[in-house]
């Protein structure tokens, strides 16, 4: 068959036999190659995925810090104020029932 010789159904059928083990080998190595980019992709994302949980965690974390804060200074207002109110309260109440000297 090298030299211009025509080629038999045997020599077909060896041929196609030799091209079906080249593709057979080669799918097989890029399935190996594929599964490993896939397994890094996945090992990739599954960091991606990690970084942004811990980000939105600290996100999250700092936000409500910030309010326990604004709700600690409201309580803490919202106490004086309290405090405050009484106290004019108590004053009013002195005024209301002072009745002056010599007043029985």
């Amino acid at each position: 068959m090298d030299n211009g010789e025509l080629a038999t159904k045997k020599d077909l059928a060896e041929m196609g036999a030799i091209l079906n083990k080249d593709l057979a080998e080669m799918e097989a190595r890029l399935d190996a190659k594929l599964d490993a980019k896939l397994e890094v992709l996945g090992d990739r994302l599954t960091e991606l995925i990690r970084d942004v949980e811990t980000r939105l965690l600290t996100s999250f974390h700092g936000y409500g810090k910030g309010q326990s804060a604004r709700m600690h200074l409201l309580e803490v207002s919202d106490s004086t104020t309290a405090q405050r109110l009484a106290a004019l309260e108590e004053r009013v109440l002195n005024l209301e029932t002072y009745r002056g000297p010599g007043s029985h």
